[in-house]
């Protein structure tokens, strides 16, 4: 019997052509061996079933930059307020307009909470590879 292989995903570290041909030839091995034991159909399908795309809504990014200019303007404006708020502001201002679907206060007090975590990840992930660049240099030093 053959194990199955673990599949180690690429990083910076270990992508290289040979690297990925060798990942690709044992992807074909697991393959062949699905075939055999489940047939072409089954194996066809179970493919299909991780191909497809993740249902749900798709992020809709001018909407996002609107609700977080909203928000930004409600701070400038009133620093304690809080997104709720915010949220149910913009829900009766916009909410009347074909081109953004705004399904409830709620769901848009979601988005602003996704798009705010998202603008802070994005944030420190800037401040962290700012400080890698002007941190301490390891190579040459003793």
């Amino acid at each position: 019997m053959i194990y199955p292989r673990p599949f180690i995903p690429p990083t910076i570290i270990n992508e290289s052509p040979k690297a990925r041909a060798k990942a690709k030839r044992e992807a074909l091995v697991n393959l062949r061996e699905m075939v055999r034991y489940f047939g072409l159909k089954e194996v066809k399908g179970l493919l299909a079933d991780i191909a497809k795309k993740q249902r749900g809504n798709k992020p809709d990014k001018p909407l996002d930059a609107l609700l977080l200019a909203a928000y930004d303007a409600a701070v400038a404006i009133n620093s304690p307020v809080t997104r709720t708020e915010v949220a149910k502001d913009f829900y009766e201002r916009h909410r009347r307009q074909s081109v953004h679907r705004l399904q409830s206060v709620r769901a848009v007090e979601k988005r602003l909470t996704r798009a705010l975590q998202d603008r802070e990840r994005k944030a420190e992930r800037e401040r962290w590879l700012k400080a890698m660049l002007h941190g301490p240099n390891l190579i040459g030093t003793r």
